[in-house]
């Protein structure tokens, strides 16, 4: 059976009185344990209760962000339409203009969160 990327570039290492870590750079995971009993599934096991949490850190920010990139093309899209007549209002194009800009903050804001929870939150879990 083919291994995928990810654990074939994992590097599990036992150095004396069962020490050990384990390192998946793809998914930017570093493990250290101390276990007399040398116990690599149940660090594995941490490996994938963390996996699972960052996928669903990463499914939340993808959902948020597709809905506000929607109103921005929704919004590109009036203001073209308003661009395109003959006498454009400088009021509605102010206004779509900073709904668009609101909207791209909300996104930069949402991309923020998730990669500060993808740091945060699995460690907070390990215990």
């Amino acid at each position: 059976m083919r291994e995928s990327r990810a654990l074939a570039k994992a590097r599990l290492a036992h150095g004396e009185e069962g020490k050990g870590s384990l390192s998946l750079p793809p998914l930017g995971l570093r493990l250290r344990w101390t276990d007399p009993t040398g116990d690599v599934e149940e660090t594995l096991r941490r490996t994938e209760d963390e996996f699972a949490v960052r996928i669903g850190i990463l499914r939340e920010a993808v959902s948020a962000i597709r809905a506000l990139a929607h109103d921005i093309h929704a919004n590109q899209d009036a203001l073209s339409r308003v661009l395109r007549r003959p006498a454009p209002d400088p009021e509605a194009i102010d206004a779509l203009r900073r709904a668009i800009d609101e909207r791209r903050e909300q996104i930069d804001r949402l991309a923020r969160a998730a990669v500060h929870r993808l740091r945060r939150e699995p460690r907070a879990k390990r215990g």
